[in-house]
């Protein structure tokens, strides 16, 4: 897999106004028979998105819920680009 290409699948779930808890991504991503993610690969993943600021993070129920930043539409559009 190229280094950026889950990085574009993930970012790629997400609009600006749109929350997905770490299970329903992961589910999403199982959906593309091409990724073979393991479900601690989905997790290290979003974590680093959200170090990376990518992605914002809250806490409900239980369950981070990740939302896409502004840097992270903007990396998503340069991705896509180049």
């Amino acid at each position: 897999m190229d280094y950026n290409q889950l990085k574009i699948r993930i970012l790629s779930l997400f609009e600006l106004t749109k929350e997905f808890d770490s299970l329903k991504i992961r589910q999403l991503l199982a959906t593309d028979t091409a990724l073979k993610l393991t479900d601690k690969a989905v997790e290290m993943a979003l974590l680093r998105y959200w170090r990376q600021g990518l992605l914002s993070r809250s806490r409900r129920a239980g369950r981070f819920q990740y939302a896409l930043t502004e840097r992270g539409l903007a990396r998503k559009e340069w991705l896509l680009k180049n």
